[in-house]
């Protein structure tokens, strides 16, 4: 791929018109000539970026994959200091925000099932099935597979189906309905009411995907002092990439990145 920032931005550009069309007209009615299009370059200069429709699509699917493993990881590290309640909540609330930060991608794939790349395909779902697995926990029986297999539906689906739906407003439900799937992962604040449950961890604070106010407006990225800020934090292992995400008021996406780069 070209190094410059020029054809960096162009390839960019590809990616963001491609998703759009893909939301739009879905993945198998949409011409690569439209998205050169919609681009405004001439198809032979999409080809230099990208040599078919499925390797757009791949490379649309791959950073979901890389931040849905990212957060696995931060909630599987947990699981040991922090008991499985703590794993379910990182892993749910973790993939949630990925999802809604990726929810043109998520729809095309719930529309297009069938037409994904296989390999990107292929190794999303072995990234979900790892996280079902790890947050049933060692052990777990067919009946907490299957709740953890639920819940992680219920944090994908509706996103898909519900465009119309602004990213605060599915957070909030979303999670309601997950939770009622995993009471133990619930934040004490929403748990139904019952026996007064032991002390133990709580997740961290939820704030508003990718650093998004009530309002909503464009995701909030971090300062040159944060994101070093941020570096240091992780680097140090004392801290989560949630914990820094809370202190810093960012998603764990957002913490993501700047740690990748």
């Amino acid at each position: 791929m070209p190094g410059t920032d020029q054809g960096t931005g162009t390839r960019e550009r590809i990616l963001r018109a491609a998703e759009r069309l893909f939301v739009e007209r879905g993945y198998h009615a949409t011409a690569l000539q439209e998205v050169a299009d919609r681009v405004g370059i001439t198809k032979p200069a999409l080809y230099y970026h990208f040599d078919s429709k499925a390797a757009i699509l791949g490379s649309l699917l791959d950073p979901v994959t890389d931040e849905l493993e990212a957060v696995l990881a931060e909630a599987v590290a947990q699981r040991d200091s922090r008991g499985i309640a703590a794993v379910r909540a990182t892993l749910i609330t973790g993939w949630l925000d990925v999802f809604l930060r990726y929810r043109g991608t998520l729809a095309t794939l719930f529309r297009d099932l069938a037409t994904a790349p296989s390999g990107s395909y292929d190794r999303l779902l072995r990234t979900m099935e790892e996280g079902i697995g790890a947050g049933a926990g060692p052990g777990a029986g067919v009946a907490e597979r299957i709740a953890l297999a639920q819940a992680v539906s219920a944090i994908t689906d509706p996103i898909a189906l519900m465009p119309d739906l602004s990213d605060d407003v599915l957070r909030e439900h979303l999670l309601t309905g997950a939770w009622r799937l995993l009471p133990d992962a619930a934040p004490s604040a929403e748990r139904e009411p019952g026996p007064e449950p032991g002390p133990g961890p709580e997740p961290a604070p939820r704030t508003a995907p990718e650093g998004r106010t009530a309002r909503g407006g464009r995701p909030r990225s971090l300062s040159r002092s944060d994101a070093d800020l941020a570096r240091a934090l992780y680097a140090s292992g004392a801290h989560t990439a949630g914990e820094i995400a809370a202190r810093l008021g960012v998603s764990r996406a957002t913490v993501y990145r700047v740690l990748k780069t």
